[in-house]
């Protein structure tokens, strides 16, 4: 079996060897960031999408990268993980340089990516549904300055995850405090209803997902319906489909929530475009 690496500031080490420092601010404060990442066929096809996102959290964080790190610094970094790989999942951590208490001592950025290759050519389409609930044990802020980012504090989906798990179904719903629909504790989410997909909002506190920007950016110039705007629970039970997407796995599609079964239509088509859509790019 091969030897499997992280990059860690550059540097290759094995990923079964200590390498971060007990004083991590990530660890310490979850002071950081991270991004996940497809890549299919040697390419990334969101790439630019996931590196503006981690730059605007930078910015919101006040994390200051250096002037290099742009789009082929990250090419280049990226392909000393995945070797010759095809096709990998890909995270890459971005956080903050260790010193300091809550006020850190430094703004500089340090940064670790680790990959996991995968057989997949492109995105699958979950055949059997998922079921899913809402999770009361965990809440979602509405209006926060972090809703919208992946922060190395991930807690409201780690415990949506366990909730998941816990009750046999395939994710978790999670709700805003206005009892409001948000996301999945892996996913954006979307209903389907005569013909118009619906997402929450950011304003409700759902992660600026890449894939999600990618939907609403692409959808309509192919003809699909798509709008933002707040969604009720019972809202769900009025959907004709629901489907639920990020970047690794792209579009799932949910089969049951409670009593009240969907259809996978619209998601199917919508899955098979984004395959399509994504092996042009």
């Amino acid at each position: 079996m091969s030897k499997q690496y992280i990059n860690l500031d550059g540097k290759l080490i094995e990923s079964n060897q200590a390498c971060l420092s007990a004083n991590n601010r990530a660890f310490h404060y979850g002071d950081g960031l991270f991004e996940s990442i497809r890549m299919i066929n040697q390419h990334i096809p969101l790439l630019q999408l996931h590196l503006q996102r981690l730059h605007i959290g930078m910015a919101a964080l006040e994390i200051k990268p250096p002037v290099d790190w742009n789009m082929e610094f990250w090419k280049e970094q990226i392909a000393k993980v995945c070797h010759k790989w095809h096709h990998a999942r890909i995270r890459i951590t971005v956080f903050r340089t260790e010193g300091g208490l809550y006020t850190p001592n430094h703004h500089d950025a340090r940064f670790l990516i680790e990959a996991e290759k995968l057989e997949e050519e492109q995105y699958q389409w979950n055949k059997d549904g998922l079921s899913v609930a809402i999770c009361n044990i965990a809440q979602i802020h509405a209006g926060s300055l972090l809703s919208n980012l992946k922060t190395c504090n991930a807690l409201p989906y780690v415990l949506g995850a366990i909730f998941a798990r816990k009750h046999q179904l395939g994710d978790s719903l999670l709700l805003n405090q206005h009892e409001r629909l948000v996301e999945s504790s892996s996913s954006n989410i979307y209903l389907v209803r005569e013909g118009m997909v619906v997402t929450p909002p950011l304003s409700e506190g759902c992660v600026d997902g890449v894939f999600r920007k990618f939907l609403l950016r692409e959808m309509p110039k192919a003809g699909w319906n798509i709008q933002e705007r707040p969604i009720r629970p019972a809202d769900l039970r009025q959907a004709e489909e629901v489907f639920l997407s990020n970047a690794v796995r792209g579009i799932r599609w949910v089969k049951l929530f409670g009593d009240r079964n969907f259809g996978k239509q619209n998601g199917k088509k919508l899955h098979e475009w984004v395959n399509e859509t994504l092996a042009a790019l």
